[in-house]
């Protein structure tokens, strides 16, 4: 063992305070940015500035949206040790900052950095040319061409869910933990879809199920503290840094290593078979699978555009992490809404009847587009309670950014627009843009799907599809660093409501469990359990007052005719 392999295991304390301090240091150092003039909230603390109000799990979502209301499309926030970081919600300077000048704004340090400890140098962890090279890689593997060819694997893992849930109402109504199953159906999809692999029935969670399921929530209750990963690159290689992180007072920290560990050892077992399978095919076999289709790409690519072996592991963990979580959220968040509205549950349930008598009834695209209240009751649940709230960028040189809406300084004086000095934290604050009054109205906080089944107001129309697909939502971001995985997100959410694909799947708009459920069960909420949504990483579901981390979504479920 090593002089500092000793010292550190003689003096865990003194070793995590000393970094504690050093790391205070660097982010002090850091807070150039000073943001004269732009409005904001008196900071709670000078320690930690606004962020503990930011991310408080019960609160934080509210006081997000309050804010952006009271401040306008730019606001002011105060960080750690008296720094200060810009939140963005105003569409125009969204549009420049996410697709116009996306080149002078940089995905943030700390996310890069807690990426690149927990996955290696993957798609969320890397920037620059690295980054882009990744994404070329990666983006025919997500071509509607090739994500059809899924429909089979996702047909069945829609029956699958709905069987294990029959069986479970069989004799009469029954309160269900639908986050647990939802997320083993997405892992199952991610991982058959993704990786060609089985990760075993649904109905059996497995070590590795239960570690990815955990992940999710451990790195929201540590995000006060995402502030100060950047400094854990200065000390070294990835294994060193882990190293040290073992020998933090935490014991979330521990938890999280462990769940690592798994993870990356299931990323090699995957890509060793992964690998197996492509050696023993013919040049011209169709591979199917994400990260078959990836190797076969990097196998035929030239040196300089080539992935290493720790990038391909490291795009294993993170597709396994971003497809798990987000679907699951986003499903459980609609049944929840269809729970709490159960006119708006009938509503839709009887005019999926009316369109398809049986379950065997194909669903086409002509088929869905005859679903209007579907297609609203999507749309609508995405705009009011989008999964990933807050996203984070850095500015990598000084930058004026235009305002849609004009703000009122600190001094009086309407601003049009806003300069944001390089080294600037910026807060893509995605549920104040979907929740600004100027362009939804006063209603904008109310989940109204009938406002999708009229004519939008000139205010949401005129603004551009910052989405790609969601018309006029931020939900999956966009530019170059926007969600490589909308495709699969999407056809692997309608697979839980249809039996059949859609043909057009960047015309699906959204898919959830709807058609499939809707015909089969009934869904209330538990008359002794309380359901909120913690913000975190994302929004998850929880009961009100439990000490556990995980998501909890416990509906009651009633089968149909019974």
């Amino acid at each position: 063992m090593s002089s500092v392999s000793a010292f550190v295991l003689d003096n865990p304390g003194l070793c995590a305070l000393a970094l504690c301090g050093v790391g205070a240091v660097w982010i002090y150092n850091k807070r150039a940015s000073k943001l004269p003039n732009i409005p904001g909230p008196r900071s709670s603390s000078f320690l930690t500035g606004n962020l503990f109000d930011l991310v408080a799990p019960t609160t934080g979502r509210d006081w997000v949206i309050n804010t952006s209301n009271t401040y306008g499309g730019a606001t002011k926030l105060s960080t750690l040790f008296g720094g200060r970081s810009l939140m963005i919600n105003d569409q125009k300077a969204l549009h420049h900052l996410l697709v116009k000048e996306q080149d002078n704004f940089e995905e943030w340090e700390a996310w890069t950095t807690t990426n690149d400890l927990l996955f290696g140098p993957g798609l969320l962890s890397t920037a620059g040319a690295q980054h882009k090279k990744q994404r070329r890689m990666l983006t025919p593997a997500f071509s509607v061409k090739n994500l059809r060819g899924m429909t089979p694997m996702f047909v069945s893992i829609a029956r699958e869910l709905e069987g294990a849930i029959s069986a479970m109402v069989e004799k009469g109504p029954k309160e269900i933990d639908l986050t647990a199953w939802l997320s083993r159906v997405a892992l199952e999809a991610i991982g058959r879809g993704g990786m060609g692999v089985s990760f075993g029935k649904m109905s059996e969670p497995t070590t590795f199920s239960t570690a990815t399921k955990q992940l999710a929530a451990i790195l929201s209750a540590l995000l006060p503290i995402g502030t100060l990963t950047p400094f854990f690159k200065y000390l070294g290689p990835g294994e060193f840094r882990r190293f040290m992180i073992k020998f933090l007072p935490f014991p979330l920290l521990k938890s999280l290593e462990v769940i690592v560990n798994i993870m990356e050892d299931e990323g090699k077992k995957m890509l060793r078979a992964q690998d197996a399978t492509l050696a023993a095919e013919d040049d011209s076999s169709e591979t199917k699978n994400i990260i078959g289709i990836l190797l076969k790409a990097n196998q035929t690519s030239i040196d300089s555009e080539r992935m290493s072996d720790e990038e391909l592991i490291a795009q294993t963990s993170t597709l396994i992490f971003t497809a798990m979580d987000t679907t699951s959220s986003a499903i459980s968040r609609v049944l929840h809404q269809l729970a709490i509205h159960p006119e708006a549950q009938e509503k839709l349930r009887a005019e999926i009847s009316e369109a398809y008598h049986n379950q065997d009834d194909a669903i086409d695209f002509n088929n869905l587009m005859a679903l209007p209240y579907m297609d609203a009751v999507i749309k609508e649940t995405l705009r009011v309670f989008p999964p990933l709230p807050v996203a984070f960028r850095q500015t990598l040189k000084d930058t004026v950014l235009p305002l849609l809406h004009p703000i009122t300084g600190e001094d009086g004086t309407i601003l049009n627009e806003v300069l944001v000095e390089k080294g600037t934290d910026v807060f893509v604050n995605v549920i104040g843009a979907n929740h600004n009054p100027k362009t939804w109205g006063d209603d904008a906080g109310e989940w109204k799907p009938e406002r999708w089944l009229s004519e939008l107001p000139e205010s949401v129309t005129k603004i551009r599809d910052y989405s790609g697909v969601f018309a006029h939502q931020m939900t999956f971001m966009a530019g170059n660093r926007s969600c490589i995985g909308f495709n699969f997100a999407l056809l692997e959410m309608s697979e839980y409501l249809f039996f059949e694909l859609l043909p057009d799947i960047l015309n699906l708009r959204a898919g959830v469990v709807l058609a499939l459920f809707l015909q089969s069960f009934e869904f209330s909420l538990p008359k002794d359990k309380d359901i909120v949504w913690n913000l975190g990483l994302l929004m998850i579901p929880v009961i009100k007052g439990a000490t556990s981390l995980e998501s909890q979504l416990p509906l009651v479920v009633k089968k149909r005719g019974t």
